[in-house]
């Protein structure tokens, strides 16, 4: 394997599994590499791709190695290239709330430098308190409670730094809000999980960090009084940094209304005039359908915030998964899983972000009725019009549980981008695009 020594001279660092040098900080991966990588430039990330493309040879690039549930598994690439090296804050402007980082650096990092500043990175994605990075974040474009108010990552992001597969650097969109005069590349590339170009910086917006904040728990004894009380808040001249629909089960396990049949969150960040306000208009327009109506500004509601966060990707089930919907549907999403039969005797929880219109489903269940029940999932996202995403597939069920769902006629779309970036298929296309 004379490659390996040639890839080995080009990188600051590296790491061969099974040669008996071990290193606690290599991942698990779920794959046998025969040599991860570890960069410490852009120079070297773009001498490695244009190695492994003039050789055919397989890279799967990683940084955190948080989010590797996703999609669909990875035929064992020959180099996995590690990010985690490239991890600086490469600029930063207070005055136009702009900075551009790293895509190897943690976001709990990336968020506490910005800070110091007294100001926002608003993206809170799963996996946040076990290394998330910033180049996973965008890889998936993964979001947290906080997207009700501050959107995704994808809407974030203003320019990018990315390695093709070819090896050459491109610079993608700019440094400002309003930079692009055509086609929004680096939004293209937020969610692609690394199978167009190999991500190495980020440049995204930034927002003033709010001096107040508190969180609401409205409990309700039925379904009805939550739509009702949901519609409401959604109508209403008030703007939630945080809004979530709770089903019974996670209310319960969340500890948050004990006894209730829906609960929501709603989580107010601004000035303390602007927060009491707000409070006081969900009060009055919600009072006839709450059974409980609590305010929170303590390490419960931190607690509480981090479960919304990790669910449902922190939970051992059969499979999770991502719905977007649209907003009306998502409303009522809760109960047209409950009343269905083809769920009975699954074990199902349930979590709705109505301002996003993206529900997000855990399954516990043997993998017959699993199966079953990605089935019923499928169908009813197609009935209202919408997506389906399914991760953190048990490994009895790979290939039996779609991890896309069905693309569609966007799949041919999806085939011709990906043909343009990566002609070789040097960056595992089968993580989106499953062979055979």
């Amino acid at each position: 394997m004379s490659y390996i020594k040639e890839l080995c001279r080009m990188v600051s660092g590296f790491h061969v599994p099974g040669s008996g040098d071990t290193d606690p900080g290599v991942p698990e991966l779920r794959f046998s590499p025969k040599i991860i990588l570890y960069p410490e430039t852009v120079e070297e990330v773009s001498s490695v791709m244009g190695f492994a493309s003039q050789s055919g040879i397989r890279v799967f690039p990683f940084a955190g190695a948080s989010k590797l549930f996703l999609g669909n598994p990875v035929i064992a690439p020959v180099v996995a290239l590690s990010l985690g090296r490239l991890r600086r804050m490469l600029f930063h402007e207070p005055s136009d709330m702009v900075s551009t980082v790293e895509c190897g650096m943690e976001v709990r990092e990336f968020q506490k430098a910005v800070g110091r500043e007294n100001q926002l990175f608003p993206v809170d994605p799963p996996c946040l308190a076990s290394g998330a990075t910033v180049g996973g974040l965008v890889s998936t474009n993964l979001c947290g409670p906080m997207s009700t108010r501050y959107g995704t990552c994808r809407e974030l992001i203003l320019g990018a730094k990315a390695v093709r597969a070819d090896g050459e650097v491109i610079n993608l969109g700019g440094k400002v809000v309003k930079n692009v005069a055509g086609y929004d590349i680096p939004k293209l590339m937020t969610g692609s999980l690394g199978t167009l170009c190999v991500l190495v910086e980020a440049t995204f917006r930034l927002y003033p960090h709010q001096p107040c904040s508190t969180t609401l728990v409205l409990g309700f004894h039925n379904h009805v009084s939550c739509s009702r009380a949901a519609r409401a808040v959604l109508a209403a001249d008030i703007v939630p940094t945080c809004f979530e629909i709770l089903d019974e089960r996670l209310s319960s396990e969340f500890e948050v209304a004990s006894g209730a049949k829906r609960s929501i969150l709603l989580r107010f960040d601004s000035f303390e005039e602007a927060v009491a306000e707000q409070i006081k208009q969900v009060r009055d327009i919600t009072s006839e359908q709450t059974s409980s109506f609590v305010k929170m500004n303590d390490e419960r509601s931190c607690k509480l915030w981090d479960s919304a966060r990790e669910f449902p990707f922190s939970r051992k089930a059969a499979f999770s998964s991502k719905l977007a919907l649209p907003i009306t549907a998502s409303i009522e999403f809760l109960s047209d899983i409950e009343s269905n039969s083809a769920l009975s005797g699954v074990e199902v929880r349930c979590l709705v972000r109505p301002a996003r219109g993206v529900a997000l489903v855990s399954v516990v269940a043997p993998d017959e009725e699993a199966v079953a029940a990605s089935v019923f999932l499928q169908d009813l996202v197609d009935s209202l019009r919408g997506r389906i995403m399914f991760s953190g597939i048990r490994p009895e069920l790979v290939g039996r549980v779609k991890a896309w769902g069905d693309f569609g006629e966007s799949l041919t779309l999806m085939k011709g981008i990906k043909k343009r970036f990566d002609p070789a298929d040097i960056l595992h296309g089968e993580k989106i695009f499953p062979v055979g």
